[in-house]
């Protein structure tokens, strides 16, 4: 990466002090990490797609300011990019591009300057690429021969990395400097078309048979068009003996009038396999003169497999084919697009352009594709994955759009400015960092609540078998194994935790039991006239919730009219949980806690805020959202539980006459939900040292009002935690027989309180198991893992984790459905694998790990071997 930065220095050399009359002074430079639309929302093994963003902040020479941005789009061998090095190269990218100045005095000096930069920042790309080193093995050696066979053939191109990184640079570069000269991106490419055409192609399939089946289906009896042709992208789905056969017959269905007299065949064979597009292209001609109806014309398409002029020359001159669809982010920029499609058409003024986007793209690199299809030198249509029905010449300034903040706050994985933004003292406590995020986070958004148990039973020294991310059983090899399936366990019964599901049914024990309780009715699913005369019964405020709820979904507080009300039933019909009965109660004026008890001890006591965030006077309120969520990806419960800018956050915005853009006051407190539910982006504050204890006593006399639970989470709503009970109002809204521990171990500030240890340690007392007198700080553990872990990559995926984990040990196939592992190495870490073992690799299918402890093995490394380096002892 260094060449990056021996660009920026020479640069720097060459203009020393020297300031153009119209030169843009790039001042900071943004680049955020995000998940996008579609992308996943964490829950899944699968890493989700990821997008980076680009904003550029720059200055006029008489001050004014000005900003650009771009959506990169890195799409592994797609565009040429590599992963965390894709991420790693943007960055020094942004680096380069401080104080970095471009001129625009006028459209042609401007493109320029982009042009120049961007040629440089390509040369630092290459120079990325990993040089041959002269040893090497017999295979490594067999595989560089067959790429040399595959350049020279035409079967592959030079390369090229970061495509999809340098197309996002590029976009924030010339909508920064068509911002400057007042103009839109597409006036500064130079607009050749007034209005394009959208269209999207049909998703074919593998085999020759289903992708007729979708173009007769597409088709519909209409064979008599010849200006709406049928396009469909069958994703190299085909071996080229099957895609002469689809050729064929689409011709042959063609003259029969059974589809329409232009179809567009794109990519029928696999990007290895482009040699062939040409000889496909010749078989259609050939086929549609023989055809005997007049202008048949059937297309291949070169889309994936053509993504630079070498490749694009090389079909040419291998005949050509009858259509290109270009990705900007496969090609490496806008600028480039346009090169690619010249070089097309002077070769071919007939050939069919058409314009299209990766996968996962946002509103950003959408009015990027608007602005570049307009300014080509012809295409025929342009897909952007909306609604529209043809793109026009976009009004300007720049691409003609702002910051997607609306719908990436909550995805935004990492944010990085260059230079770095000062610090902004914020109001209120520190919040708390801690170190086991990375082990943690391939678990998903509950992977505290699965694995906080399991980690603590082997420290103790018991052996697990684990089923799924949320169930596992542990023994001591003497008394029957305990199950547990997320944070229950056989300390609480069915019954228990059915009576907690129902609220109704809670309400009624507690009430019995003398613990304080909202006065509150269930109401069947659409009675809202009942529940309008029950609200104004026992008064405004009121709650809105579902009566079997979980998360806070569908739970709206504080509801202080019938209007409010109308609107809290609408909010609740929306929710995922709209289809069931509902609870109308009185609103209890407090604060809401999360109070954990296990037996007959307040083991934790969390206050739940709601999401919010609290100005500064200088960043707007998307900024300080962002800027919060990131705080919160530092804590192993919170990290996938983001603020969201929802229905809610719109409501709490309304209500106070701001959004997004406003800037609030230092110290102002702005909400932006209406539950303190942690799922919907609350914060979590440890106050058990400060809990008055007749509230503890009535949360241990509440959990005993069920019978059978051993284990609670109790929802307390209070004025105020340090006095007295029976001196406030106060009202336990809901039992929650299987609450989160995650909470309580990691809140977001104060003390952390090891709630999985106490829970065990409840589970060894009242089950005598037989256990570790202390528990271990180190593990050396043997792992069994059964189900589809052969040929899927789960070893290689092994090791990767292992090394990033700092854990030691090794790994082997044993048979076609058992893998063994080795894990030696701190507790966090090594219990973390452990428990990630269930889920392994993108397309292994575990079925169960079985953890047991042996004596530590001498190893410094962790590796792949064939068959057990040394004999294992186990313990216990």
């Amino acid at each position: 990466m260094a060449r990056v930065g021996g660009v920026a220095e020479e640069h720097h050399e060459r203009q020393g002090m020297d300031h153009s009359a119209g030169a843009l002074t790039v001042t900071r430079a943004h680049g955020i990490a995000y998940r996008t639309p579609g992308g996943g929302n964490g829950k899944s093994k699968h890493s989700p797609r990821g997008n980076y963003l680009v904003k550029l902040e720059a200055t006029t020479p008489d001050g004014r300011p000005l900003t650009g941005i771009g959506e990169c789009q890195p799409r592994g061998g797609e565009t040429g990019d590599r992963g965390a090095a894709s991420w790693e190269f943007l960055l020094e990218c942004l680096s380069a591009l401080e104080r970095r100045e471009l001129s625009a005095a006028n459209r042609d000096e401007a493109l320029a300057a982009v042009r120049a930069l961007m040629d440089e920042l390509h040369d630092a790309a290459l120079a990325t690429v990993p040089e041959r080193s002269g040893a090497s093995s017999l295979r490594n050696t067999m595989r560089g021969w067959a790429r040399q066979l595959a350049g020279k053939s035409g079967r592959r191109d030079h390369p090229r990395p970061f495509r999809g990184t340098l197309y996002g640079i590029e976009t924030a570069l010339l909508d920064l400097v068509a911002s400057g000269l007042d103009i839109s991106v597409a006036e500064l490419l130079g607009v050749h078309t007034e209005k394009v055409a959208v269209a999207a192609p049909l998703s074919g399939r593998s085999g020759t048979e289903n992708n007729l089946a979708i173009l007769h289906e597409a088709a519909e009896g209409d064979t008599g068009s010849i200006d709406e042709p049928l396009w469909i992208d069958v994703r190299g789905s085909l071996s080229p003996p099957d895609a002469a056969e689809l050729v064929r017959t689409v011709v042959r269905d063609v003259s029969l009038r059974k589809l329409p007299r232009q179809v567009i065949i794109e990519e029928p064979v696999r990007p290895r396999h482009r040699h062939h597009l040409t000889a496909l292209q010749r078989k259609a001609a050939a086929a549609a003169a023989e055809s005997g109806r007049p202008g048949v014309d059937v297309r291949i398409m070169a889309g994936e497999s053509v993504w630079s002029r070498q490749g694009l020359e090389r079909l040419i001159a291998k005949g050509g084919v009858g259509a290109l669809n270009i990705r900007p982010a496969a090609v490496g920029g806008l600028l480039a697009s346009i090169e690619l499609a010249q070089a097309a058409l002077t070769a071919d003024p007939d050939v069919r352009i058409h314009l299209s986007q990766t996968e996962g793209a946002s509103d950003v690199a959408a009015a990027a594709l608007n602005n570049l299809a307009v300014a080509l030198p012809q295409v025929h249509t342009v897909f952007t994955g909306d609604d529209e029905h043809q793109v026009t010449v976009p009004a300007g300034p720049g691409l003609g759009v702002g910051m997607p903040y609306a719908w990436m706050i909550d995805r935004i994985n990492e944010y990085v400015t260059v230079p770095a933004q000062p610090e902004v003292a914020e109001a209120g406590p520190t919040p708390n960092v801690y170190d086991e995020v990375p082990y943690l986070q391939p678990l998903g958004p509950n992977g505290t609540k699965g694995h906080l148990l399991e980690r603590e039973a082997l420290a103790l020294g018991l052996s697990t078998t684990r089923f799924s991310k949320g169930a596992f059983v542990a023994t001591d090899n003497v008394h029957p194994p305990l199950m547990f399936k997320w944070s229950r366990s056989p300390l609480s019964t069915a019954v228990s935790l059915a009576l907690c599901t129902h609220k109704e049914a809670t309400r009624m024990r507690l009430r019995r039991s003398g613990v304080p309780v909202p006065r509150g009715r269930t109401f069947a699913n659409g009675d809202y006239g009942s529940a309008r005369a029950f609200a104004e019964r026992v008064g405004y405020p009121v709650v809105v919730k579902p009566a079997m709820g979980v998360r806070g979904i569908g739970v709206v507080a504080n509801i202080q009219n019938e209007q409010e009300l109308d609107l809290a039933f609408r909010q609740l019909e929306d929710s995922k949980l709209g289809n069931q009965d509902f609870i109308v109660e009185q609103h209890v004026t407090g604060r809401d806690y999360r109070i954990v008890v296990v037996g007959d001890e307040v083991i934790a006591a969390i206050l739940r805020e709601p999401a919010s965030v609290v100005g500064d006077g200088q960043h707007s309120i998307a900024e300080l959202m962002v800027r919060k969520n990131l705080v919160r990806r530092l804590n192993p419960h919170l990290w996938g539980r983001p603020i969201k800018y929802d229905d809610a956050a719109k409501y709490q915005l309304q209500r106070v006459e701001m959004t997004l853009e406003s800037v609030p006051e230092a110290g102002q407190r702005v909400l932006l939900s209406n539950s303190c539910s942690l799922s919907q982006g609350g914060d979590s504050i440890d106050v058990l040292d400060e809990m008055h204890p007749s509230i503890k006593d009535a949360c241990v006399r509440a959990v005993k009002a069920v019978p059978g639970l051993a284990f609670c989470g109790v929802d307390f709503l209070l004025e105020d935690h340090t006095k007295p009970i029976d001196e406030q109002q106060a009202g336990i809204c809901e039992l929650n027989a299987h609450a989160a521990i995650g909470n309580c171990e990691y809140p977001l500030y104060g003390t952390p309180r090891e709630v999985a240890r106490t829970f065990i340690d409840e589970c060894v007392e009242r089950f005598q198991l037989v256990t570790n007198a202390e528990r271990a700080e180190t593990l050396a553990l043997k792992l069994t893992i059964r189900g589809k872990v052969t040929r899927v990559g789960y070893r290689l995926w092994m090791k990767r984790r292992a090394r990033s984990f700092g854990v030691n040990g090794w790994v082997r196939n044993v048979n076609d459905r058992t893998v063994e592992a080795v894990l030696v190495g701190p507790t966090a870490p090594t219990s973390a694998l452990a428990a990630a073992a269930v889920l392994g690799s993108k397309d292994a299918l575990p079925t169960s790990v079985t953890t047991v402890h042996v004596v530590p093995p001498q190893v410094e490394d962790f590796s792949i071997v064939d068959r057990a380096p040394q004999e294992l002892v186990h313990v216990g």
